[in-house]
């Protein structure tokens, strides 16, 4: 089989191609709905909601008022039962039960009734005692003004007599103001300024004996010895009695010095060849224990550690701070001392008897 080349360029011409746009597609008519007389969709399906809850509104609307006239009607039934039960069986009841029939058994009782008059009684028993009292109160109070009216007078003739005795001028209010202050310290005569009086002297009293516990004060103590002694106070003898016993008792149970406590000796005796307070001789502890600069502690110790000595000196430098020194925890370690190694048998702190008998002990 024979293949026939033909040359390209002898081959008549391939008529062109020519491809043309597509016709067009006319665009939808538009008011195609309306020219048939339609609504369209969208409008249709909005107004057809819009009607559908405007009757489901005025539904529920009448729903709630007939909920509601429903519940004012049961509340209104309610109301009225309560009332109608309240005028047929509370007020019946109330009108017939008396206000003051509440207890009746009381009011009845006889030994109530004995009672109140037994309390009325004593109402009046009472009143009466106030009224006597203010009236003695009031007597009190005008006799008084008499007696600081005396007063005055006589502290004015007194003080006008010394003037004229010693040619001096007429006294001054102040004076005179001071003297009627030293007069008023005079008890009175009356039964109720000896009352007054003896309060305040029992006040007096006490306070002595709280200072000398709180503080230690032999001057305290002293004084109430001084008042034992008082005539003028016999009406207060078991009162000052008892008030020095109440110091006695405190002392003999407490102590300000503690039990460890040992004498600072490298600060009192500096640059000397002593170690511990049993190295002290008896003239340095009695130096000690009538130094009054000294502390307290330390002069209560130097009594203790003076019962080693047990000598005619120690003896009387003991009692010498028993009755003298002002702490009274010196005086309580002073007798004890002395009753330990001297054999003094006196009550704890009783001054006079103390020294009656370190007078009457034969010297040694």
């Amino acid at each position: 089989m024979a293949i026939e080349i033909t040359d390209i360029h002898s081959a008549p011409p391939v008529p062109a191609v020519v491809i043309a746009d597509p016709a067009p597609v006319p665009p939808p008519a538009t008011n195609k709905v309306a020219a048939l007389g339609l609504r369209p969709a969208a409008a249709s399906s909005s107004a057809h909601l819009r009607a559908a809850n405007e009757r489901f509104s005025s539904a529920a609307l009448k729903y709630f008022l007939l909920a509601m006239a429903l519940m004012l009607a049961g509340f209104a039934t309610f109301a009225g039962m309560l009332y109608s039960f309240y005028e047929k069986e509370v007020q019946p009841y109330l009108r017939a039960v008396p206000a003051s029939a509440a207890r009746p058994e009381l009011t009845d009782d006889p030994r109530l009734q004995t009672a109140l008059e037994d309390a009325r009684k004593q109402l009046g028993q009472a009143s009466s005692q106030i009224q006597r009292l203010q009236k003695q109160v009031d007597d009190l109070r005008q006799g008084q003004s008499a007696s600081d009216e005396r007063l005055k007078a006589l502290a004015e003739k007194l003080l006008q007599a010394s003037a004229d005795a010693a040619g001096k001028p007429q006294p001054t209010a102040s004076e005179v103001a001071a003297a009627i202050q030293i007069a008023a310290v005079i008890p009175s005569q009356s039964a109720a300024g000896n009352e007054l009086w003896l309060l305040k002297e029992r006040n007096r009293l006490t306070a002595y004996a709280d200072t000398a516990i709180a503080e230690g004060s032999s001057e305290a103590l002293a004084s109430l010895w001084a008042s034992l002694r008082d005539p003028e106070l016999e009406g207060l003898r078991h009162g000052v009695q008892t008030e020095i016993i109440r110091v006695q008792n405190h002392y003999a149970r407490i102590s300000r010095l503690p039990d460890d406590f040992r004498l600072p000796v490298a600060e009192l005796f500096p640059g000397q060849a002593v170690r511990t307070e049993a190295d002290l001789q008896p003239p340095q502890l009695i130096a000690l224990l009538r130094d009054l600069k000294r502390p307290m502690f330390v002069r209560a110790r130097a009594a203790y550690v003076l019962g080693g000595h047990p000598t005619q000196a120690v003896g009387e430098a003991l009692m010498d701070a028993l009755k003298n020194d002002p702490s009274l925890d010196v005086a309580r370690e002073a007798q004890r001392t002395l009753t330990d190694f001297f054999g003094m048998t006196v009550p704890l702190l009783h001054t006079p008897a103390a020294e009656a008998w370190w007078q009457a002990r034969p010297k040694k």
